[in-house]
This record gives structure tokens, C-alpha cells and sequence, in this order.
């Protein structure tokens, strides 16, 4: 199909291509449990898990668990099996007990093949102290999950970090709605965007993630997969 065709096609028809073209070869591969809940299992088999909250298979034992925030529909560590050498990387007070790394915004570090860099989310109902985002590299691809925010200035400088894909919340109630979350995917030069976070209180809303204005939207419904490329 040449890009004239594809220049008119709606968005959803969009996304459904980008789901189809991100099946890619590298051997990295994305989960989307529902709400903001992913799994990531790198080529060389790093597994992570971020947000850990809605129902799905946490049997595979994580290298890692990245929490965004403390609200309870992000922060259920206890779903998910470990290690002895397992880390738990969190803004302070988001995880009880104890054993958990606490990022600032602008840490980094790296788990094996994989390098984390937390960076800052924020809106109306979550503040800014107590609340991260996570810019993910591994494999040459880098993902990035937002967390709980709206659109934040900083935004505009990560271009530099390549994002491979954005997943972006855009339930327009606890967060910023789908248009918003496009203007983050074009202010960072996103290449591709996996909507996340999608309804108040479900796990999940088709119109929703569908409404994101973004031309490389990649769509998954709770308990679906993705190949993961550069």
C-alpha cells in the first residue's frame, strides 16, 4: 500500500497496522495486562514488570519491578514472583516494607542489559514529589511509561532519548485525555504510542485508547502482546 493510501486511513486503522508492523523481529516482546499493568521480556531474557495491579500471568520472575506511584492500582509488588536478586525500583513511599530502591526524577541505573531513567510525572491528582515515569532502554529500543500525568514541559527535551514507544495514559479523568497524550507523544518525538490507563475506574476503554490523535498508535487490550523493535 503506497503512503498516498495511507496518509487518508482513519486512526484506528492506524493503530491496527502499527500493532500488526511492531510484531518485530528483535525478540523483545510487551504485555499489556490492563490499566497501567505491562510486562517486558527483553532478547536476552531480562524480565520486567511495571505497575503490577490488574489480573495476569506474574509466574515468570521478574529482574524487575518499576512502580510509578503509590496509589493501589499501580503499586501490588506482592503479584509478582522473584528473585533473591529481583529489584524493586520506586519513588519514596510508594512500595511498603523495605529492600525497594527509591528514584528521584533524573536517576538512572542499570539492571544487567537494561538501563532505567526516572523521570518526573504530575497532574491535579498526583504530585509531583511522589510520582515518576520511567524512560526504559534495552535491545536498542526504549520504551517509556508515563505513569500517572498530564503533558509536562520536559517533555520537549527527550526527544534525545529516542523513545521507541510512549505508553501514555488518557483516561480524561484521573489524567490527561487522548489529545493530550498525543501533544507528549509529539513534543518527545515518540515513534510509536501504546495507550495506557484508559478508563476511571475500569481496566480498560476501546474508545478511548482508540481517540489518541497519533499517526503510529499501537493498541492492545488486556492480556494482549506485542513484538517490541527500535
Amino acid at each position: 500500500m503506497g503512503n498516498a493510501r495511507l496518509a487518508f486511513l482513519p486512526f484506528f486503522t492506524l493503530g491496527l497496522l502499527a500493532t500488526v508492523s511492531a510484531q518485530g523481529s528483535s525478540g523483545a516482546e510487551l504485555t499489556y495486562f490492563g490499566r497501567a499493568t505491562i510486562k517486558i521480556r527483553t532478547a536476552t531474557g531480562t524480565v520486567i514488570y511495571i505497575d503490577p495491579y490488574e489480573p495476569g500471568d506474574y509466574s515468570e520472575a521478574a529482574d524487575l519491578i518499576l512502580v510509578t506511584h503509590g496509589h493501589r492500582d499501580h503499586n501490588r509488588v506482592d503479584l509478582v514472583t522473584r528473585k533473591p536478586t529481583t529489584v524493586v525500583a520506586a519513588p519514596e513511599g510508594a512500595v511498603p516494607g523495605t529492600g525497594v530502591r527509591i528514584v528521584a526524577e533524573g536517576d538512572t541505573f542499570q539492571i544487567g542489559p537494561v538501563s532505567v531513567r526516572a523521570t518526573p510525572a504530575a497532574n491535579k491528582n498526583h504530585d509531583r514529589s511522589v510520582s515518576r515515569g520511567f524512560i526504559v532502554s534495552f535491545d536498542g529500543i526504549v520504551v517509556y511509561h508515563a505513569g500517572d500525568t498530564d503533558y509536562l514541559p520536559e517533555m520537549a527535551l527527550w526527544e534525545k532519548y529516542g523513545i521507541s514507544y510512549a505508553l501514555l495514559p488518557c483516561d480524561g479523568f484521573y489524567n490527561m485525555g487522548p489529545a493530550e497524550a498525543a501533544r507528549c507523544a509529539e513534543a518527545m518525538k515518540a515513534k510509536r504510542v501504546i495507550p495506557i490507563h484508559s478508563s476511571k475506574n475500569g481496566n480498560f476503554d476501546e474508545a478511548n485508547t482508540r481517540a489518541v490523535p497519533f499517526r503510529n498508535l499501537v493498541v492492545l487490550k488486556p492480556g494482549e502482546k506485542t513484538g517490541l523493535e527500535p
